[in-house]
């Protein structure tokens, strides 16, 4: 516990009187409270102000979890954004907090927020926040093994952390997390509101509309998202059936709204699995395994936009407007051979396809400040260079993060390592003499990065007795949504990161799946890989 609870006494421990402790440096000193059975809790600001919680167990076994919360918004919308009030997730949704504390972890996190009640995307902020609640953590209690783990916006927080301060934690966990810069995923974020607009409404300006801070400029990304919402509303209603009205080449084609829709999501990436679409299944008004895509297409869109939309607005404020630019995207290589086939009867065919993308070609472009574009591309720059073990966690089928994410840290950290490993391979044949020859293979570098991947059932969808799809009732049991892991699955990802921690490696290929196949739907093939992000820079 405690490096004061000596001097306390023990009856300290059964107290549930606040005590304030000393502060670390730069942040207000905690004021703590014990329960009957031990647990304390701590709460405190950090030099900024931001708001910190720590809970440490009666029986504290020395390793410390540090979770860093994803996107928060500044500015509230009614039924859309409700703005923090401090902090909310001391651990992964607050799933597995009660079974982490009884496993003897301690836990702490922080409300990441700047002067002013600032949110958006302050992933740079966050990096020097995580430091100082460590700072704090270590003040107060005696830590053996620190774990600095978050999702979603943290990826972009704990990449260039680890390698900022490599002595702050011994291993690295990143759920649904982005691998910087998450200009590639709001790239193809871009790209859905200027296709929308090209095929649906052409009163949607989308990404061309952010980079105004403030108020004002939520308020104008509002007024993009509201267009989109309106259109998925009537496409929830009729299923996109309709023929298309806009472009007016196509107007007439007999190529309905839903061919569109699909089109958009397979352009940008999104799953064609969602929380109760499996992309499979088919009845009598979903005749088709690509018509029963196109429903996912819309579910993940409709659970995706508003954080998207306002992400995309947070970024916006980093970078300044004009931080979209499509004047050289090839739209055509952006459609996988692959789904062209699979799903070519719901992209109306053949002749559907290549309309459709052949007006698209032609449409105006975007032009964007080549400075802006520049930004975005650099947003949290990181070097993938730690050696800290890194353990990432995704779903199959996030509508959000994409499970991309994790395959592209993969490749960035692969290609560090192969060259680490060609360095090393020169320098021990270019070594005569056994003794010399054993110091350098002491210094061979360790592949230290292992992907879990939480996966759908092959099939879930539940159809109403009209053949609807009951979108209203439960959602696949896994592999789908953002964030959204079972609690056995979050226990197996914190049981290899505390190993991670306490060993330096992530585990051999036997150790990982003795975890993993004791958590249903996390995939035991180590070598899976989920399809690419649209754009990688």
């Amino acid at each position: 516990m405690r490096k004061l609870i000596a001097a306390l006494g023990a009856a300290a421990l059964l107290s549930t009187t606040a005590i304030a402790i000393a502060p670390s440096a730069n942040a207000a000193a905690p004021t703590c409270t014990t329960d009957s059975k031990g647990l304390e809790t701590c709460t405190g600001k950090l030099s900024n102000g931001a708001g910190y919680l720590i809970k440490v167990p009666a029986k504290y076994n020395g390793t410390f979890f540090y979770w860093n919360h994803g996107v928060r918004f500044t500015y509230p919308l009614a039924g859309v954004v409700t703005v923090p009030k401090g902090v909310e997730e001391l651990t992964p949704s607050n799933v597995p907090e009660k079974q982490m504390l009884l496993s003897g972890y301690g836990l702490a996190t922080y409300d990441r927020v700047s002067p002013g009640g600032l949110r958006g995307w302050d992933a740079a902020a966050g990096v020097e926040m995580l430091k100082e609640l460590i700072d704090v953590v270590k003040a107060n209690y005696t830590v053996k093994k620190g774990v600095v783990y978050g999702s979603s916006l943290a990826g972009a927080i704990l990449t260039p952390f680890i390698e900022k301060y490599p002595t702050y934690a011994d291993a690295v966990g990143i759920m649904a997390g982005v691998t910087p810069s998450i200009g590639q995923e709001v790239q193809s974020l871009c790209d859905m509101f200027y296709i929308l607009s090209v095929f649906a409404d052409p009163t949607i300006k989308g990404c061309a509309a952010m980079g105004v801070k403030g108020p004002q400029g939520f308020g104008l990304a509002a007024q993009e998202f509201g267009k989109v919402v309106a259109l998925l509303q009537a496409w929830g209603a009729n299923l996109g059936a309709p023929g298309l009205e806009y472009p007016a080449a196509l107007k007439g084609s007999g190529i309905p709204q839903r061919s569109a829709l699909l089109l958009t999501g397979l352009l940008a990436g999104l799953p064609a699995k969602s929380a109760h679409m499996d992309g499979i299944t088919t009845s009598a008004v979903i005749p088709e395994q690509s018509i029963n895509a196109t429903v996912a297409i819309l579910e993940n869109f409709g659970e995706a936009i508003a954080t998207g939309t306002f992400g995309g607005q947070a970024v916006s404020e980093i970078t300044g407007p004009g931080f979209y630019d499509n004047t050289k995207t090839d739209w055509f290589s952006l459609l996988d051979p692959a789904d062209a086939g699979r799903y070519n009867l719901g992209l109306s065919g053949d002749d559907g396809i290549n309309g459709m993308l052949g007006v698209l070609s032609m449409a105006p472009r975007v032009k964007g400040d080549p400075a802006a574009v520049e930004k975005l591309k650099n947003l949290d720059k990181s070097k993938f260079d730690t050696t800290k073990p890194v353990v990432l966690l995704s779903n199959e089928a996030d509508r959000l993060v994409f499970a991309g994410n994790s395959s592209l840290y993969i490749d960035k950290a692969r290609a560090v390592y192969d060259a680490r490993m060609a360095e090393y391979e020169a320098k021990l044949a270019a070594t005569t003499g056994s003794a010399a020859r054993a110091e350098v293979r002491k210094t061979k570098p360790v592949w230290n990065v292992a992907a879990l991947y939480a996966m759908t059932p092959e099939t879930y969808t539940v159809y109403t007795p009209q053949g609807l799809p009951n979108l209203s009732g439960e959602p696949s049991p896994s592999g789908v949504g953002h964030q959204n892991f079972t609690l056995k699955q979050m226990m197996a990802w914190v049981k290899i990161l505390a190993h991670a921690a306490n060993t330096g490696h992530v585990g051999n290929p036997g150790y990982l799946l003795q975890i993993i196949n004791k958590a249903p739907y996390l995939n035991p093939d180590l070598d899976y890989r989920p399809a690419d992000l649209k754009y990688i820079w």
